[in-house]
């Protein structure tokens, strides 16, 4: 395939078992976005016709790296040159002004962040991967623009310009959420979260890789996130800084006040607190350590 260069463009994988809902996915975001790319694990046989839909390339995993899992959408970043990058799931309906108000956001602050719907506040000394301080989750209400420091890779957006992105080092393992968010990180540039009402992105419910990982098992995920550091003092450099180069105040580009504050005066926002959920996330992974232990000793 021919590099792309210069345009906004989308990358999302998917499976057989989503091929049901595959055509619903693709045809409420392909519009939106100069090519969209769409990078099929398994097996295509089954797969939807999508010729209608003429800015759509559909990448045969069998034909290229093999089956990918979620990978597949950092597979796709290799065909990207100083693009505009949606990296998208298979599983959501995208509402019709979903990339423009992405790009509202990223274009206001000249490609200097990550955007992203889901966005999750890990412990500042991980711990355990799946161990969160607080969740915007995709589905819900979110009032003002919010920051993290873990984006999900399922609605994520940003400017290979400003975030050069490995996509041989995304493909080692499965963790494209991890390793995004990582690489913003080390770039310089804040994660936001999206403001936006209830229900403005829709869910297909199909189990993923959350179910699988989540409660099994202490994963690679856990092994990457120990080794990093995840408190606010450096995301908020990171705004603090990206804020002045792109010559916008917080207000300017909709901070919540409350982050604003802690922006020009320290301090942590409400989402990068202990909370209640925290510590009922710390007491099941415990739980989760506690059943491993046993399980060894048995054996």
């Amino acid at each position: 395939m021919t590099m792309i260069r210069g345009k906004v463009v989308g990358c999302m994988t998917t499976f057989p078992g989503r091929f049901d809902i595959i055509r619903q996915t693709v045809a409420s975001i392909a519009c939106q976005l100069d090519a969209l790319l769409l990078y099929v694990n398994e097996s295509t046989e089954g797969l939807p016709d999508l010729s209608d839909l003429r800015n759509v390339t559909i990448f045969d995993g069998q034909d290229h790296a093999g089956d990918l899992l979620a990978n597949g959408k950092a597979y796709l970043l290799k065909f990207l040159q100083d693009c505009e990058v949606f990296t998208l799931d298979d599983d959501f309906i995208y509402p019709p002004d979903y990339v423009a108000k992405n790009l509202d956001i990223l274009r206001k602050m000249g490609g200097r962040c990550l955007v992203t719907t889901h966005g999750s506040v890990v412990q500042e000394d991980c711990d355990w991967y799946y161990e969160r301080h607080s969740v915007f989750i995709s589905i819900r209400g979110v009032v003002g623009l919010q920051m993290c420091n873990l984006a999900g890779s399922g609605t994520a957006c940003f400017d290979q310009r400003r975030m050069p992105v490995d996509a041989d080092d995304l493909l080692e393992k499965v963790m494209v959420d991890l390793k995004l968010s990582l690489a913003a990180r080390d770039a310089g540039l804040p994660l936001f979260v999206l403001p936006r009402e209830e229900g403005w992105l829709t869910v297909i419910r199909k189990p993923g890789l959350w179910e699988k990982y989540s409660g099994i098992e202490i994963t690679h995920h856990t092994e990457l996130a120990r080794r990093e550091r995840w408190d606010f003092a450096t995301h908020a450099r990171n705004a603090r800084t990206a804020l002045a180069a792109a010559g916008i105040g917080p207000a300017g580009i909709g901070l919540d006040p409350a982050t604003a504050h802690c922006l020009d005066h320290g301090g942590l926002p409400p989402g990068w607190k202990h909370d209640l959920t925290s510590i009922l996330t710390r007491d099941n992974y415990l739980s989760l350590l506690n059943r491993i232990l046993d399980d060894e000793t048995i054996a």
